[in-house]
């Protein structure tokens, strides 16, 4: 019976041993590196920044065109121009919108994802101001959106994101001066 104890009592030692190695295996891969959020994360960033780069070069198009129109005085294509951008921004938005993020970055997309949703109102906005040839609407949306654009670029670029960030835009105002506002990214 003592041989039977002590084979009992070396099995349970065994187990015992098994189940720490694993524990331990399971936090030293958890230690260091990259983790599996980070991963996710930037497969996820990859994603999408390779969407926005899609609708980049069109919108670069459509800018230019904006940019002739309105130097031309055309205002009703500028402002046609315009609409087609942001309609190309909200086709982006939809597409960025049906992607998974990590959890843990869930919140801020919803934010970056409603910040590029205001920026494309606020350019129906100026759009509407430039057909009208209203000066002053024209100026008051083209504030508001490069408010909008800074707090979209900085969401953007601080969560990773190239194509998608201030990195990925060649944005114009409703005045069509380069790099203030506008709706691209």
């Amino acid at each position: 019976m003592a041989v039977q104890l002590k084979f009992a009592q070396r099995n349970r030692n065994r187990i015992f041993a098994a189940f720490l190695a694993v524990i331990a295996a399971a936090a030293i891969a958890g230690c260091g590196g990259d983790s599996e959020e980070d991963v996710t994360r930037d497969a996820f960033i990859a994603e999408a920044d390779a969407i926005c780069a899609q609708y980049t070069a069109n919108s670069d198009s459509l800018e230019a065109q904006f940019d002739a129109a309105l130097q031309s005085s055309d205002l009703e294509g500028a402002a046609r121009y315009f609409e087609d951008q942001a309609a190309e921004v909200t086709a982006m938005l939809d597409e960025l919108e049906e992607l998974t993020p990590p959890v843990a970055d869930q919140t801020t997309m919803d934010q970056i994802i409603a910040l590029g949703r205001q920026r494309v109102d606020v350019a129906e906005e100026a759009a509407s101001a430039i057909a009208g040839g209203d000066k002053e609407a024209m100026i008051t949306a083209g504030k508001e959106a490069s408010l909008l654009a800074g707090q979209y670029f900085q969401l953007t670029d601080s969560f990773g994101f190239e194509a998608c960030g201030s990195g990925g835009s060649g944005v114009s105002d409703a005045s069509g001066a380069t790099g203030t506002t506008g709706t691209t990214s």
